[in-house]
């Protein structure tokens, strides 16, 4: 039985944090409220608030800094060597991390933690929280990092309150994950992790097959290359791990429209998702798609 609770995060790593938020503001109309640092990490954050949920992007700020975390900031440092960002991370959230991690040591997924984050942010209140993270990190990775917050619900939520999107978007729905071997990710997810499967098959890249996991409304889809194509190009340029993030909106054609009237693209894909093509965001490797939020009753 998991005791992972709902989707947390997704961070964004970017080289310039002003101008990656300007893009998700002006370009999508996402609301972007200044994070704060991490203590202790070399970096300065951004957030996209839907709730409990939410986007964060993350720029380094002090390199040394962020170089002497070793394992914990290495891969940011080397992805943002590369190319101007890209999708860093997920996290998941739990209610009893200690328990956790000992039903991760129990079926075999090595893990470092609990070790206790904060975040500082400008107006001085620090949010608290532990993490949890399978192979000594999950940036770069396959699979999520686990968060259990210390700060109560209510003040993270008056820390950093629900605005307002112009784009409607009301949660994230669902990410998708590029691994090299779709059943090494499927036993991870379905038997480590404990995620409910939802189906396997092609995926509509060509080249490509892709599995299905859920926990509650939220999805993770894990997409593997089958033969040379888009995905096996992006999995040699990038590696494993994140690689979009679906996005659940009040109004898909009125989003649609905000997006075209401001001089983006769409892609529309079989499964009712639509992709954003944007100026800025493929500089910052900010893959986004929407699509039409449900009611959690449904």
């Amino acid at each position: 039985m998991t005791m992972i609770t709902r989707f947390d995060h997704a961070v964004l790593a970017v080289d310039d944090l002003a101008a990656a938020t300007a893009v998700l503001s002006l370009r999508i109309g996402l609301s972007v409220q200044e994070g704060g640092r991490h203590t202790g990490f070399g970096t300065d954050n951004a957030v996209v608030r839907f709730g409990l949920d939410y986007l964060q992007i993350a720029s380094i700020v002090d390199r040394d800094e962020a170089a002497a975390t070793g394992m914990k900031r290495a891969p940011m440092l080397r992805l943002l060597a590369q190319r101007r960002g890209g999708w860093l991370a997920y996290g998941m959230a739990t209610d009893d991390i200690d328990a956790l991690a000992e039903r991760f040591r129990q079926v075999g997924l090595d893990a470092v933690g609990p070790y206790a984050m904060r975040r500082e942010r400008p107006d001085g209140r620090v949010l608290r929280w532990r993490l949890l993270q399978p192979g000594g990190t999950a940036l770069r990775r396959p699979w999520p990092f686990f968060i259990q917050w210390d700060t109560p619900d209510a003040e993270l939520l008056a820390a950093e309150p629900l605005a307002r999107h112009e784009l409607g978007a009301t949660k994230v729905t669902g990410v998708s994950v590029i691994v090299s071997e779709l059943k090494a990710a499927q036993y991870l997810y379905g038997e480590q992790l404990g995620l409910k499967y939802e189906g396997c098959g092609a995926h509509d890249t060509p080249g490509a097959s892709a599995a299905c996991y859920s926990l509650g409304h939220f999805r993770v889809e894990l997409i593997a290359p089958t033969a040379p194509g888009p995905m096996l190009d992006r999995l040699e340029r990038q590696g494993e791990g994140l690689c979009e993030v679906r996005l659940g909106v009040d109004n898909l054609p009125e989003a649609r429209r905000l997006i075209e009237g401001r001089g983006g693209q769409l892609v529309a894909h079989g499964d009712g998702s639509v992709e954003v093509c944007a100026a800025g965001l493929a500089d910052f490797g900010a893959c986004i798609r929407i699509e039409q939020a449900t009611s959690d009753a449904e």
